[in-house]
């Protein structure tokens, strides 16, 4: 790593990093700045090659989001951010920007040079307590996916039929004309529907779908 830059506005904390990472070594030179506008004239200013930004969110001219979305994608270019919001939605923001990493203010020290030692080989860096916000809603919501594919893989392909004709807004009559079967037996194939799917109403067959993550209620996954 050739240039480590520090982009923050209180001259305390910049100093104190850089103290940190230069006693940690591997960083190369490190530069300093304290605004959206330092910060550009730093980076571009930095010899070509590899560059580590340390970014700050909030900068007194902008955002730090400006300076990962202007050259997150430049080659060479690696790049942390640094908030006081440990805020999940700020952090999946940033990867998305263009950003290799992103911490709260509060992460220990220890934890945050190991952090820029992964950004700098092109890794992604997430704290921890962030990433467990964003990985625990996303198991959950496997599973969630996982049990509403088991009952929708329960239907047959009469239910699922009547399933599709059902979420079309077709009435019982309606459905027992398109499958060729009298009401009664469309009745019957509907009540067998509800009760294998757990749900009472057609909004709720709509929301299972939308659970198991297929664009149609009635898809048979071919």
């Amino acid at each position: 790593m050739e240039t480590t830059i520090i982009i923050d506005d209180h001259p305390l904390f910049r100093g104190g990093l850089r103290a940190a990472l230069e006693a940690a070594g591997g960083f190369g030179a490190c530069a300093e700045a304290g605004s959206v506008a330092e910060g550009a004239k730093a980076i571009e200013e930095a010899p070509q090659g590899e560059r580590l930004a340390i970014v700050d969110l909030n900068l007194p001219d902008g955002s730090g989001f400006e300076l990962v979305e202007r050259y997150g994608g430049e080659r060479g270019f690696r790049c942390l951010m640094l908030s006081m919001h440990d805020d999940r939605s700020m952090a999946l923001k940033a990867i998305r920007l263009g950003a290799n990493g992103y911490a709260s203010k509060q992460i220990a020290l220890d934890a945050l040079i190991a952090g820029l030692r992964l950004v700098a080989l092109d890794q992604i860096f997430i704290e921890a307590e962030l990433l467990r916000d964003i990985v625990t809603p996303l198991c959950a919501a496997a599973e969630l996916e996982h049990a509403a594919r088991a009952r929708l893989e329960a239907l047959s392909p009469r239910e699922r039929e009547a399933f599709k004709l059902l979420a079309d807004g077709r009435s019982s009559k309606e459905i027992a004309m398109a499958m060729g079967v009298g009401q009664r037996s469309a009745e019957n194939y509907l009540s067998a529907l509800y009760a294998k799917l757990g749900r009472s109403s057609e909004a709720g067959l709509v929301r299972l779908a939308m659970q198991a993550g297929i664009s149609s209620p009635w898809s048979d996954g071919s």
